[in-house]
């Protein structure tokens, strides 16, 4: 099985109004397409790894392109035990 996902990622550019003011855009793009292999479940794996390695980059994620495979997935992770989500979550981490 293959699955695309789309990687949003910040533009990061300077925009200027047309009264003169400059800020910088952190608005969220599609900056690549990557593709993962598998069978569904390590798809899903895979996808959980990705975006728990984006967590503290704002703005930055993965989506799946097909709409029934995010189902599929959310439907996945839901069924997940506690203790399972919590491993996926923290790896071999030390939690206080």
């Amino acid at each position: 099985m293959e699955a695309q996902l789309n990687y949003w990622n910040p533009e990061n550019k300077d925009v200027v109004t047309a009264d003169g003011f400059r800020y910088l855009s952190t608005k969220s793009v599609i900056t690549k397409v990557v593709t993962i292999e598998g069978t569904e479940e390590d798809i899903f794996k895979e996808f959980y790894a990705k975006n728990n390695s984006l967590r503290y980059c704002n703005g930055s994620h993965y989506e799946f392109q097909d709409a029934d495979l995010k189902h599929r997935y959310d439907a996945w992770y839901k069924s997940l035990s506690k203790a399972t989500t919590f491993n996926m979550y923290y790896g071999n981490g030390i939690v206080d």
